[in-house]
C-alpha cells in the first residue's frame, strides 16, 4: 500500500487472453488472443471489455478476511472492423458481446458470487447464476452476505458456506448493492431495483441484466424481519410486432451490424438492438426509412440524449436493414416461444 509494488495475483475466473503477470503485474497476452493479427481479424476473449467484474459492489468479512466478489463470464467475439465504400467506422472494433448466449461450443455466458480470500488468494466457496450481470454485495456481522439477482430476487447466502439461505421477489432486476440500516430499534436491508436504476450501458446489456419480467421502473424496497408488504409487481412483458415490411437483403444487414456495432449504437441501445426501459428497443420500432433515420443521426433528438453522428446514405441504408432485421427475429422469437 506505501509504494504500490506489484506483489502478486491469481485469478478468481478463467482467463484466455493472459498467461499470468509479469513482475510489475502487467498481463502477459497470448498470441491468439490477438485478434488484430488473426487471418480472420476476430478472437473470443473472456474476460472481455466488461471485465470479470464491474462497479458492483464487493462486500468483505474483517474476521475472517474475505472479500465477495460479484463475477461476470462474458465471452466477447471481438475483431478488427475494416468498413469500405466511404461507410467510415468510429470505433474500427467489433464486439459480439452476446457470443457465450448463442450456444458456440466452449463458451457460456454466466455470472457467480465469488467469496475470495485475498491473502491466501484462494476460492473460499462460489455460487453459479445464470444471468452474468447481477447486483452488489452485502455482508452483515451476523454471518449473511446478501447479493440481488438480475431475475429480481433479493438473496441470501451463509457467509461461510455459500448455502442460499432465503430470497424474495423484488418485482425487478437488482443490479445495485443492498444495504443495512436501523430505524426504531429494527434493522432492514434496502435495495433498489428496476432496470433504469442503472446506467444506459449497463441495461443495454438488458438480456444478460434482467429478464423480460424484472424490466421494471425503479423501486426502493425495504425488507425486514417481521415484514408483510406484499410482494412488488412484475413488469408486463412487451410485444414485438412484425414489422411492416420484409426481411432485407442478407448482406446488406450484415453490413448494417457492422455500423451497429462500429459507430457504438450498441452502448446504449445494446448488443443486436436488444435494450431496455431506459432506452429505445430499437426492435420495437426500427426507423420507418432512410430519410428518417439520417434526421435522427443528424442530431434532431440531441436534446433527448442521442448523439450526433455521420453516415451516407449507403450506411443509414444498410443500418435500417439490419434494424429491421432484428425486428424479425424478436417477433419470430416471440411467436415460436408462445407456440404460435
Amino acid at each position: 500500500a506505501d509504494t504500490g509494488q506489484f506483489l502478486s495475483g491469481r485469478n478468481y475466473v478463467p482467463v484466455n487472453w493472459a498467461s499470468g503477470f509479469d513482475e510489475d503485474g502487467r498481463p502477459i497476452y497470448l498470441p491468439d488472443a490477438r485478434y488484430w493479427e488473426q487471418p480472420d481479424g476476430q478472437a473470443v476473449v473472456s474476460p472481455a471489455g466488461m471485465g470479470a467484474h464491474s462497479w458492483d459492489a464487493l462486500a468483505f468479512d474483517p474476521d475472517k478476511h474475505v472479500v465477495f466478489i460479484p463475477a461476470q463470464t462474458m465471452p466477447t467475439l471481438q475483431g478488427a472492423v475494416g468498413i469500405g465504400d466511404g461507410l467510415t467506422a468510429e470505433l474500427g472494433v467489433s464486439f459480439d458481446g452476446r457470443y457465450g448466449s448463442k450456444g458456440h461450443p466452449g463458451w457460456e455466458a454466466f455470472g457467480e458470487l465469488v467469496a475470495w480470500d485475498p491473502v491466501l488468494q484462494t476460492e473460499v466457496w462460489r455460487q453459479r447464476h445464470a444471468l452474468p450481470m447481477n447486483g452488489g454485495a452485502l455482508h452483515t456481522a451476523g454471518g449473511l452476505v446478501f447479493q440481488g439477482l438480475a431475475e429480481g430476487y433479493l438473496v441470501a447466502y451463509d457467509a461461510a458456506t455459500g448455502d442460499r439461505l432465503w430470497s424474495a421477489p423484488a418485482g425487478g432486476t437488482v443490479r445495485s448493492a443492498p444495504s443495512t440500516v436501523m430505524a426504531d430499534g429494527k434493522q432492514y436491508i434496502v435495495v433498489a431495483s428496476g432496470n433504469v436504476a442503472t446506467a444506459a450501458g449497463g441495461t443495454g446489456f438488458s438480456d444478460y441484466s434482467s429478464v423480460p419480467r424484472a424490466r421494471s421502473r425503479p423501486r426502493l424496497l425495504a425488507f425486514a424481519l417481521d415484514g408483510s408488504a406484499p410482494a412488488p409487481p412484475w413488469a408486463e412483458i412487451p410485444y414485438f410486432p412484425a414489422p411492416l415490411e420484409p426481411r432485407p437483403d442478407t448482406a446488406l444487414a450484415s453490413a448494417g451490424k457492422d455500423l451497429f456495432e462500429a459507430y457504438g449504437c450498441m452502448t446504449c441501445h445494446g448488443p443486436e438492438g436488444v435494450s431496455a426501459v431506459a432506452v429505445l428497443d430499437l426492435r420495437m420500432r426500427p426507423p420507418a426509412s432512410v430519410e428518417y433515420l439520417q434526421t435522427v443521426l443528424g442530431g434532431a433528438l440531441a436534446a433527448r440524449g442521442m448523439p450526433a453522428m455521420e453516415m451516407t446514405d449507403e450506411g443509414a441504408e444498410a443500418l435500417r436493414a439490419y434494424l429491421v432485421d432484428r425486428a424479425w427475429d424478436a417477433h419470430e422469437a416471440q411467436e415460436a416461444a408462445s407456440g404460435q
